[in-house]
């Protein structure tokens, strides 16, 4: 029974909260905002999408200083 919990629970997860919070893209749509697919942003990046690459994620330059 506790293993259906934990399956609802990841199903709910991966159908409401994620595509709530970021999307899946592909290196060329990332590149095509002018970003890089890395594994951690600079300090002078900031995370925009996740990459469909295993761990990367979208990062792309800050316009401005942001706290």
């Amino acid at each position: 029974m506790k293993i259906f919990y934990h399956l609802l629970h990841f199903l709910c997860y991966v159908t409401f909260i994620l595509p709530a919070t970021c999307t899946l893209v592909d290196p060329d749509r990332c590149t095509k905002y002018f970003g890089y697919c890395r594994r951690r942003c600079f300090k002078y990046e900031k995370q925009i999408d996740i990459c469909l690459s295993p761990s990367k994620i979208c990062c792309i330059e800050r316009l401005f200083e942001e706290d």
